[in-house]
């Protein structure tokens, strides 16, 4: 393997870091350090790996793992040295930003990853948006699941707060209005609209557990799904204590759920493009 590099015109270093990237079967995406070399514009080996070896430090010292960022590949015992890296997007970036700032090309890697890096940043925040709305989405589908079979089972429709309200007396140990309390919000606030994906799933599991049971055990009164609405609430508690778990008004809010709704809209939006 010859350890002098193709020259590289820097004009193409976005283009070639596009070329040169590549994807491990999950979709994570890294480079290969002998690819990654010359599009930096490094004409050797010997003068670019130490350069992955000043990264390798950087990450060293500020905690992290380096080995979750660079992998050594190949040998250096045979005469060709094949020796060579497989490179995160991180450790690229900081590959970049320990290169020699006199080249463009290391000017223009430095424009590219800090783009990435930001890019996926914005990516991963709007998929755990998505889930959160996903998640208060089917929230709200149980909550129509079980109240329906707390109709089925015999509660007035004038009397269906007081069968949800034992969900919190279960599941909180406290009354709705306590619940809010405790945790800051306002009476009017909906506590599923600031609820974090723990405490959403602990209620949605709840309300289907109670929404099963009222249908199996074919309950045909109203003071008896009151009293199993309660029931199942409470065992949903005491299952979430012996695991270890953090208790549902333990855990902290979240942000707005219209929040998240408008930024996850805004991002549709400025992601259609406008017609000409």
């Amino acid at each position: 393997m010859s350890d002098v590099f193709p020259a590289s015109p820097h004009p193409d270093t976005m283009r070639r870091l596009d070329e040169t990237k590549r994807f491990t079967p999950e979709g994570v995406e890294y480079w290969l350090g002998r690819e990654l070399g010359p599009v930096l514009g490094y004409q050797t080996w010997a003068k670019f790996e130490p350069v992955i070896q000043r990264a390798e430090a950087a990450l060293r010292a500020s905690g992290q793992n380096p080995s979750h960022h660079i992998v050594q590949t190949g040998t250096s015992l045979r005469r060709d040295d094949s020796r060579d890296y497989f490179l995160s997007r991180g450790a690229s970036y900081l590959i970049a930003m320990n290169g020699d700032s006199s080249k463009v090309e290391i000017a223009t890697a430095q424009i590219y990853f800090a783009a990435r890096t930001r890019q996926a940043e914005v990516e991963s925040q709007l998929t755990e948006d998505q889930k959160r709305l996903e998640l208060r989405e089917k929230v709200a589908t149980s909550v129509r699941r079980v109240s329906g079979a707390a109709k089925e089972a015999g509660v007035a429709t004038k009397h269906q707060g007081i069968f949800h309200e034992q969900r919190y007396r279960g599941l909180y140990n406290a009354s709705s209005k306590d619940v809010k309390r405790s945790k800051g919000l306002k009476p009017a606030d909906n506590l599923f609209d600031h609820a974090g994906p723990l405490e959403l799933s602990a209620n949605d599991f709840q309300m289907n557990l109670a929404a099963d049971i009222l249908a199996k055990e074919n309950i045909r009164s109203e003071s008896a799904a009151v009293a199993k609405n309660l029931e199942v609430a409470q065992h949903v508690r005491r299952t979430i204590k012996e695991s270890g778990g953090t208790l549902p008004e333990h855990l902290p809010l979240a942000e707005p759920i219209g929040e998240v709704r408008k930024r996850v809209t805004g991002r549709k939006t400025k992601a259609i493009p406008k017609p000409k």
